[in-house]
């Protein structure tokens, strides 16, 4: 505040000096000499204050400087007045106005506006002193000293006022340039994008985070584009927003899809006002952005995993749920079962108690005896088997064969299984064959016997009058794939929507739906996981009073898919007894003329060269009936009781095959197999074939891979042995 008035008024005094020193040597040649030196000197000085006020010095202590130029001034004109009396009133005039002008020029406290008082009224004093010519135009001394005194006082209040005015002034304009640089440096340098906009749609100003946001070099090149167009992704979504900041006045956290100047989508949130005029009449809008694409999409992210949660949530409950209910089924269905096995073993056992206690009247008696406990056996293996086949579904073990069949066969197979309890019923079976599937096809024959069989099961079981539709048609030919539909429509009651539901559940029975007769529950179960093994699936429609209907498809192929297909005696020995639905039932009505046929064929044979066979069985029932029924189709039979044993008799090279129970205690059937391997005389040779009450794929696997030639399941069909045997003792000898 001090320091440039000062310098303009030293720059005053040097020029006025030299001027002062130009007229008045010239026009006071008496004394030209101490004139040039008097107002030289104060040239002189003021120049050299001038230079020390821009150095640290000077710029520390202003105000000495101001009294140091001050006091050369009034010493300048005091030589003068000195030197020339009669130039004091002119004189003393001009240090007066010099003074009070630098008192109101000059921006210092009242001190020194004081003190600068007191200088004029020494120089006016000394005036007065030195002439004896009224100084002013008041004729009284007294009155002049007033008038003087009171032009003091006005001085140094004028001087404070100006001071404090000019103080204020100076503050105010160091605080607004401090708040513009603050905001200056807020708007430069915030993270947050900051602008005005007319209505228009251009901006006015904006800061670089906003252009840098937006894909810009320069806030000229955001100046020249059209917000509406060129920003918005869709510029709906600006006029939504004018029209919500003329209703509201502005917004806050508002969200925005914005385009970068690259064609790439940000979400901005925006706090956003619209400017207006003192009559309310809008001029421009102003806010600021904050790119939030990176949180939206954490919350697009966290959403999806609170909704995956949800889900999982759900599933596990549902999961839950479902093991309630299925541990439900399963306690009904290990009632059912026990039901199931019960009944027919009560009906062996109890057939083998009378024929036991001779309690039958005739040979015939007898017969009927024998034939209906082996039909309760029968029915048991069939829950047995469907017991497993389910239990290799769900551990996801069962396997499907591959083997040349034909559809037809097949059909008619199992329609000649049901036909008798139809026509006892007196219900018709109608077939229809679309004659373009293929004669022969690749795939599992009996599972897909399976499924037909078990669907015309219950048709017949739960179909008390009319008739049952039989209809295979292939729906579709590719890349040597035929898929094959079949289609089996009873008369029956029919089932209601409801349980419907129930029908392909797992331990589930529908229970008097359709009669008064029950199974275990797994048939269709079975049929279900079948066909979608075999590519297909099955579905089923029904009606309450009208009937039902299954259809089931099936993929199969017009060409083999492996290079080599297995005998079928392996199907026979491993296949058959899995499935639920035994070969012999198809030949129940001939079975006693292909026994008698099969025991014909052995003693024909055995007149010219009898075989020996070594039956290693550690029970001692089972080894008294595969005995008998060895003996019974013309074998010469030695049993034994363990492995040591087999190994034993084996080594003395008497036997053209030996059938080897697997499951015995001690050596089992396995170590004693690798044993008669290690021999070192031919013997070791010899077709061992597996005889076990074990009957997966993967029992199977272990045998071969211990040595052993064959296996086969019990229980045991004496025309599939014999088959197996004498394939075996052919290779052999």
């Amino acid at each position: 505040m001090l320091l440039a008035p000062f310098r303009a008024l030293a720059k005053f005094t040097a020029v006025a000096g030299l001027f002062a020193l130009i007229f008045e040597v010239r026009y006071f040649s008496e004394h030209s000499i101490e004139v040039y030196l008097s107002r030289l000197g104060a040239i002189l000085v003021a120049f050299i204050l001038l230079l020390i006020s821009n150095s640290k010095f000077g710029k520390n202590h202003p105000v000495g400087l101001v009294h140091i130029l001050l006091l050369t001034i009034i010493a300048s004109f005091g030589i003068i007045i000195y030197l020339i009396p009669d130039t004091v009133v002119f004189n003393s005039h001009i240090i007066s106005l010099i003074i009070f002008t630098a008192a109101l020029f000059l921006s210092w406290e009242v001190t020194n506006q004081i003190i600068v008082a007191i200088y004029y009224n020494v120089v006016f004093a000394s005036s007065i002193l030195m002439t004896d010519r009224a100084v002013y135009a008041l004729p009284n001394m007294f009155e002049s000293v007033l008038l003087v005194l009171f032009i003091s006082a006005m001085a140094v209040a004028a001087s404070s006022i100006n001071y404090r005015l000019r103080r204020d002034a100076v503050f105010k304009t160091f605080e607004v340039a401090a708040s513009e640089k603050r905001f200056r440096n807020i708007f430069e340098n915030s993270a947050e994008g900051i602008y005005q906009a007319s209505l228009d749609g251009r901006f006015i100003i904006a800061n670089p985070a906003l252009v840098k946001m937006l894909g810009f070099k320069t806030l000229e090149e955001a100046k020249s584009i059209d917000i509406e167009k060129d920003i918005y992704k869709s510029p709906a979504d600006r006029q939504t927003l004018l029209k919500l900041l003329s209703k509201q006045g502005k917004v806050k956290n508002y969200r925005l899809v914005l385009k970068r100047k690259d064609g790439t989508h940000i979400v901005v949130k925006g706090n956003i006002r619209l400017i207006t005029d003192d009559d309310e009449n809008p001029l421009y809008l102003e806010g600021s952005l904050q790119d939030i694409t990176q949180q939206v999409q954490a919350e697009y992210e966290r959403q999806k995993a609170l909704d995956a949660l949800k889900m999982e949530k759900i599933k596990a409950d549902q999961a839950a749920t479902k093991a309630i209910e299925e541990s439900n089924f399963k306690t009904r269905f290990l009632a059912n079962m026990s039901h199931e096995i019960r009944t027919p073993m009560n009906s062996i056992l109890g057939y083998l108690d009378l024929i036991e206690n001779n309690l039958y009247e005739d040979k015939e008696e007898l017969t009927t005896f024998a034939r209906s406990g082996r039909l309760s056996a029968h029915s048991l293996l069939e829950t047995i088997n469907n017991i497993l086949d389910l239990s290799k579904i769900e551990a996801g073990k069962m396997e499907l064969d591959e083997v040349e069949f034909s559809i037809k066969k097949e059909m008619d197979k199992a329609i000649s299984i049901i036909s008798q309890t139809a026509k006892d019923k007196n219900i018709k079976v109608s077939e229809e064959f679309d004659n373009s599937i293929p004669p022969t096809l690749f795939g599992d024959a009996a599972r897909f016997r399976q499924i037909l069989l078990n669907l015309l099961a219950n048709a017949v079981k739960y179909t008390e009058r009319g008739q049952i539709d039989i209809i295979v048609q292939m729906i579709e030919e590719k890349d040597n794939v035929v898929v094959i539909k079949t289609t089996i429509k009873d008369t029956g009651p029919g089932i209601s929507k409801d349980n419907l539901k129930m029908l392909f559940r797992p331990f589930s029975q529908v229970h008097s739906l359709r009669s008064n007769k029950q199974g275990t529950g797994l048939g269709l179960v079975i049929c279900k996981e079948f066909s979608n093994l075999m590519g297909g699936d099955i579905n089923v429609q029904s009606e309450l009073g009208v009937g039902t209907t299954f259809e089931f498809t099936v993929k199969l192929g017009t060409k083999p898919s492996i290079v080599e297909q297995k005998l079928d005696y392996d199907k026979i020995a491993t296949g058959e007894r899995e499935n639920g639905f035994d070969e012999e039932p198809v030949e129940e009505i001939d079975e006693k003329k292909e026994f008698k046929k099969a025991i014909d064929q052995a003693t024909t044979y055995v007149d010219s060269n009898k075989k020996r066979i070594l039956l290693v069985e550690d029970n001692p029932i089972s080894q008294n009936v595969e005995v008998k029924l060895l003996k019974s189709v013309g074998y010469e039979v030695d049993a034994v009781s363990s492995g040591e044993e087999a190994i034993k008799s084996v080594s003395t090279g008497r036997y053209d095959v030996v059938l080897m129970d697997i499951e015995m205690p001690g050596m089992d059937g396995l170590t004693a197999t690798q044993k008669i391997r290690q021999l070192e005389s031919e013997s070791k040779k010899i077709p061992v074939i597996a005889v076990t009450a074990h009957s997966s794929m993967k029992d199977r696997e272990k045998c071969l891979a211990a040595g052993l030639n064959d296996y086969i399941a019990k229980p045991i069909s004496i025309n599939f042995l014999k088959m197996t045997i004498d394939q075996w003792i052919s290779n052999y000898r």
